[in-house]
């Protein structure tokens, strides 16, 4: 440790140098907030898992019993192709009794148990858990296509399938899938056993069978009941983090969250005591006095006069707004915005107390998992790949019916030409609507008209050109051909 004398010479020393802490200026809190957002946005990607549980191996070409499963993956990268280490299960636990040529595979709890026994006794290669990890970053994962495999003692009569992540899976959803297993090598020739670099997997993702925890049934298989191709039965998760931000915006939700609960149970709490008083009734109100009164009657004291007032002053009122509407229009704005304000945050308030989460839970639980099924919702919520750029997150969000299309280009047109409005602030709220109008119009119209999200920004950058309904443009080059088609053909009908 240093002397006394020293740290009081270090710190007058401190206290009095120009380059000081205490002389910096104080930090700026707008370079602050970029600085820890682009830290979130920057921040590694996690690792992700592929969790899968073996549960059966039905209508095997024989009754040879098989001596594990294993499970790989292959990813096309930057660098090459990537492929993962094999892992694999033990051999099954017992024979179905009512399918020929099927095995089940214990459970997780149970080989678990059982490897831990060999493992005791030294002996680990004989039974091994039937839940298969892989581990890897979760952008790899989910672009990677997953090879199961059914080993034999005869390697010739090993039997694979495919499955590709992004295609079938979802991120943190539990899946069931029913697999079509394939041989592993088409030709059974030596040649072809030998070349282990050469294995050509056939299965095709597309005849997998699936269903979702969600869902009430499987989807039925397209071979007949007399002639069932060998399957592989099993749940697989792949689990991975969400995304920085949203992970940060989860977080920060949830504390608002908490205040809120502590805030709303004390005052609750404060008010409850108050009307109803202790457990004497001495320190509160007594509601008993107050059931009698006539409440209903007392409110119209106030109501009667103030509403004769409205109806007397109403028509005034809307004279003089018809007169002086180009006059009183800054105002009402001003006012409008004021209310809308109020109304917002009044909104949020109470949609951040337990029964607004409630309600609000019900009425937006529908509209998230519908968009969390998209692959875009996919690659916004959680960290599996570079971010979606802002049109193709409109087009997740946006319709896509023609009567849909129809109400969204209408209120986009009107939106644009609301400018005029207010002839000199319209134009400045045009510089901030243009690329937003640009983005909306090529989410929607993009297969249809490449460039007229281009015609979209400029009308609405240039001066008096935002009369030009460029989203409506779109909306009659889609499906305009196709009304006037039907009205042809309704009239040669007639």
């Amino acid at each position: 440790p240093e002397p006394p004398h020293a740290n009081s010479s270090s710190s007058s020393t401190t206290s009095t140098s120009p380059g000081s802490s205490q002389s910096r200026p104080p930090p700026d809190p707008l370079q602050s907030t970029i600085k820890v957002a682009k830290a979130i946005m920057n921040a590694p990607t996690s690792n992700g898992q592929i969790v899968a549980t073996i549960l059966s191996a039905y209508d095997l070409p024989d009754g040879e019993v098989p001596t594990s499963v294993t499970m790989s993956y292959f990813a096309e990268t930057k660098s090459g192709i990537c492929v993962s280490n094999e892992v694999n299960t033990g051999p099954p636990a017992a024979k179905h009794r009512d399918h020929a040529n099927s095995f089940k595979f214990g459970s997780a709890a149970g080989s678990a148990k059982n490897a831990a026994a060999n493992s005791a006794s030294g002996n680990e290669s004989n039974n091994k858990p039937n839940q298969l990890i892989l581990s890897a970053p979760l952008p790899t994962l989910f672009e990677s296509t997953i090879v199961f495999k059914l080993n034999y003692a005869d390697t010739s009569k090993n039997l694979v399938s495919k499955c590709k992540v992004q295609t079938n899976l979802r991120v943190n959803e539990l899946q069931w899938l029913i697999l079509n297993l394939d041989p592993e090598f088409p030709s059974s020739s030596t040649e072809n056993i030998s070349n282990q670099n050469e294995r050509v997997y056939t299965s095709s993702a597309s005849r997998i069978s699936c269903y979702s925890k969600n869902s009430n049934s499987a989807s039925t298989s397209t071979a007949s009941l007399d002639n069932q191709p060998p399957t592989l039965r099993l749940k697989i998760n792949l689990l991975g983090p969400h995304r920085p931000e949203i992970a940060a915006l989860i977080n920060l939700g949830n504390a608002w969250f908490g205040v809120v609960d502590v805030v709303t149970d004390t005052v609750v709490g404060t008010a409850t005591h108050m009307v109803g008083g202790s457990a004497g009734g001495n320190n509160g109100l007594d509601l008993a006095k107050w059931k009698d009164l006539p409440v209903v009657k007392l409110l119209l004291v106030p109501t009667v006069p103030l509403a004769t007032v409205a109806v007397v002053c109403a028509p005034i009122v809307v004279g003089v707004l018809i007169v002086g509407i180009p006059f009183l229009l800054p105002l009402l704005l001003l006012l409008l915005s004021i209310t809308l304000t109020i109304g917002t945050l009044s909104s949020a308030l109470y949609f951040s107390t337990r029964q607004g989460r409630t309600k609000l839970h019900h009425l937006l639980e529908p509209m998230y998992l519908t968009f969390l099924t998209t692959h875009s919702g996919q690659r916004i919520i959680y960290d599996v790949g570079p971010r979606p750029s802002p049109q193709s997150l409109a087009k997740a969000v946006l319709p896509t019916g023609m009567i849909g299309k129809l109400i969204t280009s209408l209120l986009i047109d009107f939106i644009g030409s609301a400018s005029y409005l207010i002839p000199l602030l319209g134009e400045a709220f045009d510089l901030t609507w243009a690329p937003t109008s640009m983005i909306l119009v090529g989410a929607l119209y993009d297969d249809i008209m490449p460039n007229l999200k281009y015609v979209a920004l400029m009308e609405e950058l240039l001066p008096l050109t935002d009369w030009i309904p460029s989203a409506m443009l779109g909306w009659v080059r889609e499906f305009g051909p196709g009304i006037l088609e039907e009205w042809r053909g309704r009239g040669q009908g007639m």
